[in-house]
């Protein structure tokens, strides 16, 4: 059993998912998906849900992460920040500068 799996090269073509944001799958295994999510300056990634838990790692830029049925809860994102969100939570980001985000979702066994 290989005990280290590489994530990507990040260099990789992302697939653009709306107007100024693009997504990279950076690995798809049994129990989690990581996905590279890049906004531009301005850009928002619309109210959505994951139907199971998740992490947000900022990774690079600025911009506000906000989460609940009316997105009541709100943090502001600048590198370093790292959200958790449990499963079936509406969330969304807005970008201020642009934005790296590193995904993770959580997938039951």
């Amino acid at each position: 059993m290989q005990n280290i799996h590489l994530v990507a090269d990040l260099a990789e073509e992302a697939t653009t998912i709306a107007k100024d944001i693009e997504a990279t799958e950076l690995f798809d295994g049994p129990r989690r998906k990581i996905i590279q999510i890049r906004l531009r300056a301005g850009a928002t990634l619309s109210k959505h849900k994951a139907q199971e838990p998740i992490t947000v790692f900022c990774y690079a830029g600025t911009g506000v992460f906000n989460a609940g049925n009316d997105l009541e809860d709100t943090q502001k994102l600048h590198e370093g920040i790292l959200i958790t969100l449990e499963g079936c939570v509406h969330h969304e980001a807005v970008a201020t500068t642009d934005l790296t985000l590193i995904v993770t979702k959580f997938k039951e066994n």
